[in-house]
């Protein structure tokens, strides 16, 4: 119980409303997941029953609009300058220091920098890039998911070595991206 009283108290002080950049970087997720629903409705469903081409081709119809309903986004739309430094910090905190090993190893767990198998790939970074499906996907210590802001259904957080990812799991496409964010990674 202590422990989770702990975490608590950590997330609400890194992430507390009157923290500069905080209600920012919700609006930006927010955004983004409104834009992703509008994207669907044109899109429409996959079908129940889908076969793997139905959804590989549902996948790319639906990143196709979300790229064209985004054409001016750039890094740091969403991971703002006003964010960054939370993020950072959340980070240091979580990586830094010998303390921290087994999390580090957990983020190297799927991370493509240090885990590919033969045939898999590092995906370029880039927003609005897909993410490869011959690319492993990282692990993000749940400690440090704890202390993250929570995130809409289908929108997640990985590593590219130590750089920190908002993934969309629908779409297959990189959100957003901070680059050299997490320490030791």
């Amino acid at each position: 119980m202590r422990l989770f009283i702990s975490l608590a108290l950590i997330a609400g002080i890194a992430w507390g409303a009157d923290e500069p950049g905080v209600a920012t970087f919700r609006q930006h997720v927010n955004e983004y997941y409104r834009l992703r629903h509008a994207a669907i409705r044109k899109v429409g469903a996959v079908p129940n029953r889908a076969t793997p081409e139905q959804i590989e081709q549902y996948e790319m119809k639906l990143a196709a609009e979300l790229r064209s309903r985004r054409a001016g986004a750039k890094q740091g739309d969403i991971f703002s300058p006003e964010v960054r430094p939370l993020f950072l910090r959340a980070l240091h905190e979580n990586f830094a220091g010998p303390a921290n090993k087994d999390r580090r190893d957990t983020a190297k767990q799927g991370n493509p920098v240090y885990e590919r198998a033969k045939g898999e790939v590092k995906p370029a970074i880039a927003v609005n890039a897909e993410y490869p499906k011959h690319a492993p996907l990282s692990s993000v210590p749940p400690g440090l998911l704890l202390e993250l802001p929570k995130l809409p259904k289908d929108i997640e957080y990985r590593f590219v070595g130590s750089t920190l990812l908002l993934w969309d799991n629908q779409s297959n496409l990189i959100i957003d991206y901070m680059e050299k964010a997490a320490p030791g990674l």
